[in-house]
């Protein structure tokens, strides 16, 4: 396989159905920072707007497009749950792709011309999820005339999605609800189930608090937890890291370390109004 740019690039210009392909994620970035440069092991991100989404459900489109057959592939709702994404393993890389309808991006574009992103928060927080993706950086591939200007207005008028301080209270409350839960499956002997709880609940709202608190101070920051060993001292990375350790005491106490750690950055997005309750 060569550039896979190259390929899809190639192949949505023959393809009626492909209205436009555009690499993002950080093989679409340029500069010096080394936080967002690309190295050897990093996959490829892509979106492709088009006509019949159909043609990504299975996995034949690769060959025609260059890229070879996969060794797995599921197309499946993205991380932001708006859209569909493919993502595949190759023999030499890997691939995200999202799929996105052309007619419902082309209602999103009439709506952004009639101002309606500036009344409608729900218009607002779908094309957030777009402007959050590609604020930084973007190469079109295929169909820049028709799409890049609507690119480039979501980038200047979208803001990305944040967390509001009423959903930061039902986050700290949803992670005392599970909290509990935890300890009493832990001290059952339920470790696996108690286990998946502290991964999947307690650490994901504490890198959801700690990546909003970041932006609320102006510093770097990434989503879920990526390149925070990067971006914070050794000592304040580590403490997002949780025990996978198969006996209820580590599991018990690295619950403890994520209640210490979420009564600290709760305080610090929204002071003194919410506090721990047990």
């Amino acid at each position: 396989m060569g550039d896979p740019a190259q390929s899809l690039a190639a192949w949505a210009a023959q393809s009626a159905a492909i209205k436009a392909a555009v690499l993002i994620g950080s093989r679409a970035r340029s500069g010096d920072d080394r936080l967002w440069q690309p190295d050897a092991a990093s996959d490829w991100d892509f979106h492709v707007i088009t006509s019949r989404p159909e043609i990504f459900a299975q996995a034949g489109w690769t060959a025609a497009a260059g890229l070879g057959a996969p060794l797995a592939y599921v197309d499946r709702l993205g991380v932001l749950g708006r859209a569909r994404k493919v993502s595949a393993v190759f023999p030499t890389m890997e691939m995200d792709l999202v799929v996105l309808p052309a007619a419902r991006l082309q209602l999103a574009q009439v709506a952004m011309s009639l101002g309606l992103h500036r009344q409608s928060a729900v218009l607002r927080r779908a094309l957030g999820d777009l402007a959050i993706v590609i604020r930084p950086g973007w190469r079109f591939l295929h169909g820049a005339a028709g799409w890049e200007p609507f690119y480039r207005k979501v980038v200047a008028e979208v803001p990305d999605p944040r967390l509001g301080d009423e959903e930061i209270v039902r986050l700290a409350n949803g992670f005392v609800c599970d909290y509990v839960w935890l300890r009493r499956k832990a001290e059952r002997g339920e470790l696996v189930a108690a286990r998946r709880m502290l991964h999947r609940g307690l650490a994901e709202v504490n890198l959801r608090l700690a990546h909003e608190l970041r932006l609320r101070r102006g510093e770097r920051s990434f989503p879920d937890g990526r390149r925070l060993e990067q971006i914070l001292p050794p000592a304040e990375a580590a403490r997002f890291n949780v025990s996978s350790a198969d006996t209820a005491g580590a599991i018990i106490a690295a619950a403890e370390q994520g209640a210490g750690l979420l009564r600290e950055l709760v305080p610090g997005l929204i002071g003194p109004s919410w506090r721990w309750p047990l």
